[in-house]
């Protein structure tokens, strides 16, 4: 059977403590247990295997903190080994660090209770760390363990130094006044063969968001040939975000095969006239199972390349988009100068299965399935779509407004005059497709 996460007793003397330079902290493992299976037998038979089963990997938990204070964890400073749990103290601390942690192989940060980091300065920092998951489930009644909060002029996690699979999950913001999350990226031009040039593996999961700032900046782009601050394989999923007038809750300018998923956002942008793309993004990769509602702007604006010479695809599929003061549910276009022979060339675009009501009810622009910019040669293809009450103006078609040269290829799609005749009782009462 599968033990548990539990402390082993250790004397009073020993207590949780913050680590610092010139003491370690206690290491508390778990023992393996050999587990011998068992296998359907008669009533009176030996039922038990002589196939030998190997132990339960050890699993070492380190404590840190104290409840309360500024929290650094160094692990240039301490030793660590695959499968190491990090479980911070509950508590309410001023700000937690967490930096030099590369054993090459998976290391865990969890919480140990709530941990709560409020008051305005930046309340993580994290630096050079690879192959770490901070994760608050720590605690089974516990769904959010890290919560970061009240903090009116200052970011609630900063990004920094060499990053690579990394995973931020099971996290809660709430009254945040700049960026939630924002990566400090230097300047390194991208190189293919140099993976010290590039980020890789950057996760976002089951995160709230109640009335903060942008959930995530990182800054880069592709100019003439040049490449900076690139992130391969991020992924933002199960994020709920509310109650904000940020403009853009992600803003990303390099990046390949993302993955925006199960996200649910909502209540944003009630007075913010800009032309905001709630996701903005630039790169390739999908957009999919995503809930947008009572908001303005597109749900994703996808400027679109592609990393190398081979096109790859942007597809935008299964989302739900209703409710808007102004623009169209999505958005796509390319720019000359970031498409470069042998670096960077376009993207093709599909467009498929969402469902789009209530758009542009402020009746200034046109608001359709999908706004349709130069794509660089890239193809555009939108199908199997659902619109319903498009209000103002009246466009030449309900699902793509061509604002340049790219053809589109449009099929399948059906629009309804409102939400009741599409068989929606209550806009209200959509949720994420399955």
């Amino acid at each position: 059977m599968t033990t548990g996460l539990k402390l082993l007793a250790l004397p009073a003397l020993i207590a949780l403590v913050s680590f610092s330079a010139c003491k370690k902290n206690p290491i508390i493992t778990e023992q393996p247990q050999v587990v011998t299976p068992e296998t359907p037998g008669k009533p009176g038979k030996d039922t038990t295997t002589t196939t030998p089963v190997p132990p339960v990997t050890n699993v070492r938990y380190i404590p840190f903190g104290t409840g309360s204070g500024n929290l650094v964890i160094d692990g240039s400073t301490f030793s660590l080994q695959c499968n190491d749990v990090i479980l911070i103290q509950g508590g309410s601390y001023k700000s937690i660090t967490i930096k030099n942690i590369n054993t090459g192989c998976p290391i865990k940060v969890q919480n140990k209770g709530l941990v709560e980091v409020t008051g305005n300065s930046d309340h993580w920092n994290l630096s050079n760390v690879s192959n770490l998951t901070i994760s608050g489930t720590g605690d089974a009644n516990i769904a959010k363990g890290f919560v970061s909060r009240d903090n009116d002029q200052h970011r609630s996690i900063i990004l920094s130094g060499k990053i690579n699979d990394l995973t931020i999950e099971n996290f809660a913001f709430k009254n945040i006044g700049d960026y939630v999350v924002y990566f400090v990226y230097s300047d390194v031009v991208y190189s293919p063969s140099d993976p010290n040039t590039y980020t890789n593996n950057l996760k976002f999961l089951n995160i709230d968001c109640d009335n903060t700032s942008t959930f995530l900046q990182i800054d880069g782009g592709s100019e003439n040939g040049v490449l900076t601050r690139l992130v391969k394989n991020l992924e933002i999923g199960y994020l709920n975000f509310k109650n904000s007038n940020c403009g853009n809750i992600i803003f990303v300018g390099n990046a390949d095969d993302y993955n925006i998923h199960h996200n649910t956002v909502t209540d944003i942008n009630s007075t913010n006239n800009n032309h905001n793309g709630i996701f903005t993004i630039k790169g390739s990769g999908s957009f999919h199972h995503n809930l947008i509602r009572n908001h303005q702007g597109n749900a994703i604006r996808a400027w679109s390349r592609s990393l190398g010479t081979t096109p790859k695809n942007i597809l935008i599929y299964n989302n739900t988009v209703v409710n808007s003061r102004k623009y169209s549910a999505f958005e796509v276009q390319s720019f000359a100068n970031e498409i470069s022979a042998g670096k960077t060339t376009y993207a093709n675009v599909k467009v498929y299965d969402n469902i789009c009501g209530d758009l542009n009810l402020s009746k200034d622009w046109v608001g359709v399935i999908l706004d349709i910019y130069s794509l660089a040669g890239g193809s555009c293809e939108v199908y199997n779509n659902i619109g319903f009450n498009f209000p103002a103006p009246s466009p030449a078609s309900k699902f793509t407004n061509t604002q340049a040269n790219t053809a589109s290829t449009v099929t399948n799609n059906t629009y309804y005059n409102s939400a009741q005749e599409a068989g929606i009782s209550n806009i209200n009462s959509l949720a994420i497709q399955k």
